[in-house]
């Protein structure tokens, strides 16, 4: 038997009318993608002791809610605070919440009395009708660098020795220099420095190397520079070497003693030779010289035989004495 067709205005035609309404009615609404969202420091390097602020950047018109989190995701484990605007504005804290944390318009979030153990990530929800978002930063937070030292503070090296200093400092710095007597040290063959350059080797050393050493710190909000730590180089003194005296200053010295000592001498030798020359005189004319003579001398007898002895010459004159040919040839 055949089909009958259903009549228009029938009861199919109201069943299948119900049925498309309540089916477009049942559909999900499409979900609302969250935009990233940019999050402001101020100040950009924040210091220990001191206050930061963590402002979302032009949060929406219609923010309903905001949560922050000291994570990189938004854990509820690490939530900080919940944040409603209000009026009146409510804050609700979450199990990360330390008690120096607070928020307020904008969603923006303040941290009081920062400590190194703040450093870390910050994560930010925003909930709105229109402008939902999700964004993270990453919070430093440094330290004013407490002045380094140098150990040890003397060193005493033979010369080709090697020798190792280390520039004792806190973590947060993240630069490290060398210095030697003022002026900065570039790693070579023989200066060779750690990883993080808090160490630095000499190897054969010399006497260049000799002087005081200072390590200098820094990161972004602070520079220091240790006391200094000094080193002696022990050498052998060169040949010639007298109190620290150079080769040429020796030389000159030993030079100068020397023409001295044959200057005197020259002197010396005319002056005696002058004085043995130099014939006595009296008003221009030569001083005579005189010998005593005695009797026996004058009169020539000689003493006979039996006679008894003359006790001694008697010297009655005086002449001039006779140069002989000996003195007048010295002349």
């Amino acid at each position: 038997m055949g089909r009958i067709p259903p009549t228009p205005g029938g009861p199919w035609t109201g069943i299948l009318l119900a049925a498309s309404v309540l089916g477009s009615c049942l559909q999900p609404a499409p979900a609302q993608t969250q935009a990233p969202v940019s999050i402001v420091l101020t100040p950009p390097s924040p210091v220990v002791g001191r206050g930061v602020s963590l402002a979302p950047h032009n949060p929406p018109q219609d923010l309903v809610t905001c949560n922050w989190y000291r994570s990189a995701t938004s854990d509820e484990n690490s939530r900080i605070l919940s944040y409603y605007p209000g009026p009146p504005p409510v804050q609700s804290n979450g199990s990360a919440h330390t008690g120096r944390e607070t928020a307020g318009p904008g969603c923006a979030l303040t941290i009081a009395g920062l400590t190194l153990s703040d450093t870390g990530n910050y994560t930010v929800r925003i909930e709105s009708p229109t402008s939902p978002g999700l964004g993270s930063v990453y919070l430093r937070v440094y330290e004013m660098l407490p002045r380094p030292t140098v150990t040890p503070n003397q060193t005493q090296v033979p010369e080709n020795g090697t020798f190792t200093l280390t520039c004792n400092t806190s973590p947060s710095a993240d630069t490290v220099l060398w210095l030697l007597d003022g002026a900065s040290l570039v790693p070579s063959e023989r200066l060779v420095l750690s990883p993080d350059n808090r160490t630095l080797t000499v190897l054969n050393a010399t006497r260049g190397d000799a002087g005081t050493y200072r390590c200098e710190v820094r990161n972004l909000v602070s520079t220091s520079r240790s006391e200094p730590s000094t080193v002696t180089v022990a050498y052998a003194p060169s040949p010639g070497a007298h109190s620290g005296l150079s080769a040429g200053a020796v030389a000159g010295i030993v030079i100068g003693s020397l023409a001295g000592v044959a200057l005197v001498g020259v002197m010396a030798y005319f002056l005696y030779s002058h004085c043995r020359n130099e014939t006595p005189t009296e008003n221009g004319a030569p001083v005579p010289v005189y010998e005593n003579l005695s009797s026996i001398a004058r009169a020539g007898p000689v003493a006979q035989p039996g006679s008894p002895p003359d006790p001694g010459p008697t010297y009655e004159t005086l002449q001039p004495r006779q140069l002989d040919l000996y003195e007048e040839l010295k002349k």
